[in-house]
């Protein structure tokens, strides 16, 4: 049997329009994900959605259950002891992980290593190099299985007997790119592969961009070897300094395209890294992002404000929002109201389909006709 309120909180992660941050404010304002889902429509109705939102029935979330017996995960969710300590206080940290082979890995000190699928020769065996390095002084190797200097990242740590973590862009069970199927079969023998996206998902190239958080959120610091200046391997290192992560960067030639991200990096004030020391040098002295005990969102549940109170929020906060991006912190200064009536009104805009959310706490207005 599933419990109850697993079953719950995944309807509640899966459901139409809701985030993972949207997710978190609603834990928060409601205490439980059972309660949550109860005022879900509620909210999206006073965002303006004329429509019920969608959340998957029990029959959906057991057939999840169903496919993690299957391939041989398993479904963690947040608030569960086995969530990796580093992401839990992520303010975007995924509520709900597929998991499958060595779930302890994701709790092991971390440095993840990326870089272009094109990568050449020199590159993947750097690459190959440092996650040997790393494995070596116990740090578990994170990447995302793609052509390059995952692949080789991934194969560097295996070989020197460590932990290596995939992070996929597709379900756990879903082999992407196919033809690294041989070293996802190594990784779940011997590390462990991570997704925060439902079985049966379909490929989609905006979930890459998406799982580059939990890379750069798993690890204590980010390895970016070879990278064009336009490139996922840099989401992941923006991501890393917006966590607080440390960024590292391997130089290379400036007639080499794949050389304009980590050179680009290292001159806004990554750490240039030549040696492992400057890596390992760093990382003894980078705070510890790991919480020991799960978060109770009960414990903080904020006292629910009055409806004249939500209503002239909602002006407010729809009167500062527009097409262009702005952070939510800016925002909030701007309305000049508690923070909690403006993330309030957020969940209410995002569940209504009118909100778009961005990584570093930034949001816009999906414009429609009656805000033009």
């Amino acid at each position: 049997m599933i419990p109850a309120d697993k079953k719950e909180w995944m309807r509640l992660a899966f459901g139409e329009n809701i985030g993972p941050v949207g997710f978190r404010h609603l834990i928060g304002f409601y205490g439980s994900a059972a309660e949550a889902v109860r005022h879900v429509n509620q909210l999206a109705a006073a965002g303006g959605r004329k429509k019920p939102i969608r959340l998957p029935a029990d029959a959906e979330v057991e057939r999840q259950f169903q496919a993690a017996d299957a391939c041989g995960a398993e479904i963690v969710c947040a608030y569960e002891p086995k969530y990796p300590q580093v992401l839990r206080a992520l303010s975007d940290a995924p509520p709900v992980l597929f998991v499958k082979g060595d779930i302890d890995a994701l709790n092991l000190p971390a440095v993840a290593i990326v870089g272009t699928r094109n990568a050449s020769l020199n590159g993947k065996n750097i690459a190959r190099h440092f996650a040997k390095e790393l494995a070596g002084k116990g740090y578990a190797v994170v990447s995302g299985l793609a052509k390059g200097i995952d692949a080789a990242a991934h194969a560097g740590a295996l070989e020197a007997g460590g932990k290596t973590i995939a992070v996929l862009g597709s379900a756990v069970d879903d082999i992407y790119p196919p033809e690294n199927k041989d070293l996802y079969t190594q990784i779940a023998e011997k590390g462990c592969i991570v997704s925060e996206l439902t079985f049966g998902s379909p490929l989609n190239p905006k979930n890459f961009p998406r799982r580059n958080r939990i890379i750069s959120g798993l690890a204590q610091g980010v390895l970016v070897i070879e990278a064009q200046e336009k490139s996922g391997s840099l989401i992941t290192a923006r991501c890393a300094a917006d966590q607080g992560r440390e960024v590292f960067a391997v130089p290379g030639s400036p007639v080499d395209p794949r050389s304009q991200g980590p050179n680009k990096l290292i001159k806004d004030g990554a750490t240039l890294v030549s040696h492992i020391n400057d890596i390992t040098d760093v990382l003894e002295q980078a705070p510890d992002f790991r919480l020991t005990e799960p978060q109770d969102a009960a414990a903080y549940r904020p006292a629910p404000p009055d409806d004249a109170d939500m209503t002239a929020a909602h002006d407010v906060v729809l009167s500062n929002l527009g097409a262009d991006i702005v952070s939510v912190d800016e925002l909030i200064r701007a309305c000049d109201l508690p923070a909690q009536l403006v993330q309030i009104v957020l969940v209410e805009l995002e569940l209504a389909g009118r909100l778009e959310r961005y990584h570093g706490g930034r949001v816009s207005l999906i414009m429609t006709l009656e805000d033009i």
